[in-house]
């Protein structure tokens, strides 16, 4: 077994119980398969992007379990993951330590409004949904990203993901509309529905969404651009004719962002968007809305909460 999952499993016997053998390996399961899908993602980004890590210095805000150090590495790019949370902190050590001998990471603790690290120092930032959990609100999710645009370099990259508030499954408490209601009335209505939520968290008010008009304003805010003009690393020349029509009728009421239910963006400094154009991969007939799509979504909501 290795460090990491050694590591894993001390910490759900000491949460549950040695004997709660179905907590244990619900919980396991979850941050397990926190490395996959944090590389998922960076494929996602790989696709819309010629995204190239050797010899990179990347750096992976709100890091967790430090999973896409292993990926980073072995392209030959040299990690640095930083995370608030002292337990997180503890699984990520847990899974660079079995990174092959050579592999260079390192981990460090630090607010993600105060990053230490130099100005112009960093190839490509890594914040995959992130900036929803900082609890200072908005200026906090605005020095991050100003934070972001010191440490990187002139060409440098930032990779974020966050949900799209508008969008009504809400991917953390795994229920539809909770970002719609009132703190105390959200708190009750999860609390009834996914009380587990509360092992992480002491409430919803923690989950700061953003609305998309809020998320492009923040960018340009801190200096920032998206490198596409939608929130899914595309143009609106990806799309079919038909999609295209509609995307323009939305662009020009100011809604283009809204239709994603996530934001995907890839951004990079305002003044360096023009020649870093030459790192989107061209894409066509694009699918309007990504699977699983709004329709897919709704459904697994109301299959969670039946499950409750």
């Amino acid at each position: 077994m290795s460090n990491f999952a050694r590591k894993l499993r001390a910490h759900a016997e000491a949460e549950f119980g040695a004997s709660n053998r179905a907590a244990i390996e619900s919980w396991l399961g979850y941050w397990s398969s926190t490395v996959e899908r944090n590389h998922a993602i960076l494929q996602f980004f790989r696709s819309k992007l010629n995204l190239k890590l050797k010899g990179k210095r990347v750096l992976d805000v709100g890091c967790g379990t430090a999973g896409l150090s292993q990926l980073v590495t072995r392209e030959g790019g040299a990690y640095f993951g930083c995370d608030f949370f002292e337990k997180m902190l503890a699984f990520g050590q847990a899974f660079t330590s079995d990174l092959p001998e050579g592999a260079r990471a390192s981990l460090v603790r630090s607010s993600a409004i105060d990053l230490p690290f130099p100005d112009s120092s960093i190839d490509v930032a890594i914040g995959f949904d992130v900036i929803e959990h900082l609890v200072g609100g908005e200026s906090w999710q605005l020095q991050f990203l100003r934070e972001i645009r010191r440490v990187l370099r002139s060409d440098g990259l930032l990779l974020l993901t966050t949900p799209n508030r508008l969008c009504p499954f809400e991917g953390h408490t795994f229920l539809i509309g909770p970002q719609f209601l009132p703190i105390p009335i959200a708190d009750r209505y999860i609390r009834w529905l996914r009380p587990q939520f509360f092992r992480e968290y002491h409430s919803y008010a923690e989950v700061q969404l953003l609305m998309p008009g809020r998320m492009k304003a923040l960018l340009t805010e801190a200096g920032l651009s998206a490198l596409h003009e939608l929130p899914w690393c595309t143009d609106r020349e990806s799309y079919r004719p038909g999609t295209r029509w509609s995307l323009r009728v939305c662009h020009a009421v100011g809604l283009a962002w809204t239709v994603f239910y996530k934001f995907q963006i890839a951004a990079v400094k305002c003044e360096s968007v023009p020649e870093l154009q030459i790192l989107k991969r061209p894409a066509k007939n694009e699918s309007f809305l990504p699977q699983p799509g709004l329709l897919g979504l709704l459904k697994k909501g109301l299959a969670l909460m039946v499950r409750r």
